[in-house]
């Protein structure tokens, strides 16, 4: 099992794309590479899902980008979804917390996708080699 937060997806992104840049805290997007052109916005979950959550507006904001990749950690393993190359998913109304890690609990209403696990690419062996795979081990 491995437990990521976004810090360290993030600092072992960078060590394969080395002009990686954080964006805002509350930006729709997580990291941009210029010399890539590219545009990521990552996720890392405590628990491992077939279908893979992403919320409309995130959705509509990132597809603008040439070059995207949605990446979510999950305790089996780090996949990469090229949103480009995907079908636009279905919409759903649901009930959710404002903010899932943050202070705020208060449940607002959120239209949200799912991504089949199977449409992404399972990166894990490019980020870690075994000896740190063997770190983030839990």
């Amino acid at each position: 099992m491995i437990l990521l937060t976004e810090e360290i997806l993030f600092k072992v992104l960078k060590r394969m794309i080395n002009d990686l840049e954080k964006t805002s805290q509350f930006s729709y997007r997580d990291a941009y590479s210029k010399r890539f052109n590219l545009t990521l916005e990552l996720k890392c979950r405590r628990t491992h899902y077939q279908d893979i959550l992403i919320e409309k507006y995130k959705w509509d904001n990132l597809i603008r980008h040439r070059n995207i990749r949605y990446v979510n950690s999950t305790p089996k393993g780090v996949f990469s979804f090229d949103l480009k190359q995907l079908p636009e998913p279905d919409w759903h109304d649901y009930k959710m917390p404002k903010e899932t890690d943050f202070a705020n609990r208060n449940f607002v209403l959120k239209k949200v996708g799912y991504l089949p696990i199977e449409d992404a690419k399972d990166i894990t062996c490019l980020l870690f080699n075994q000896n740190e795979y063997f770190i983030y081990n839990i």
